[in-house]
């Protein structure tokens, strides 16, 4: 399975780089860049799944969830958790640059689920990024992303949600890049 195909939950993981990675190595499905005075910024919707690059002079952090089976590079790798639970992270680079994270893995009831998962779509056609996967539906609900950001001059603050209806499941993120 490429890293771009249908996600298994079981299968995804959270990783941090303090490096660029190569746009061959995702299959994206939506590409969307933030550029501002102080900072750039690249979003890829990756099939229920995503990757965040954040460049500020020679710093670089890169975020991705992504299939455990994806030839994923070992260089620059600062973080790789399964994506299971909740977890927070953070961490300063010399050149003033805060990152912090946290990601939470909900699975819910059916009904609770269904309701989540139209507020979301609903939500997400609204506002930000929002991208269906309808051809890995498998009942009523399809899988999608939902990416949303507040792009400041001092800031990159990115909501992540991945809804994974096999699962009954959203994958929840949350990164804040903040220059100091």
């Amino acid at each position: 399975m490429s890293i771009g195909e249908k996600k298994q939950l079981s299968r995804l993981r959270f990783y941090l780089y303090n490096r660029p990675l190569h746009p061959e190595l995702f299959d994206i499905h939506h590409d969307h860049r933030i550029v501002k005075p102080q900072y750039e910024a690249q979003v890829w919707v990756t099939g229920c799944s995503h990757v965040i690059s954040f460049f500020r002079g020679e710093t670089t952090f890169v975020e991705a969830t992504a299939d455990s089976d994806g030839e994923l590079p070992q260089r620059g790798l600062l973080l790789d958790w399964p994506l299971r639970g909740e977890k927070d992270h953070q961490c300063r680079q010399a050149d003033g640059v805060n990152y912090m994270m946290n990601f939470q893995v909900e699975r819910m009831s059916q009904a609770v689920y269904a309701r989540t998962h139209k507020d979301l779509a609903i939500l997400g056609e609204k506002r930000g990024i929002f991208v269906p996967f309808f051809r890995w539906a498998s009942g009523s609900l399809t899988p999608f992303s939902h990416v949303d950001y507040r792009a400041a001059p001092e800031q990159l603050h990115v909501f992540t949600f991945h809804a994974l209806p096999e699962d009954l499941t959203v994958v929840k993120t949350q990164s804040i890049f903040e220059l100091a």
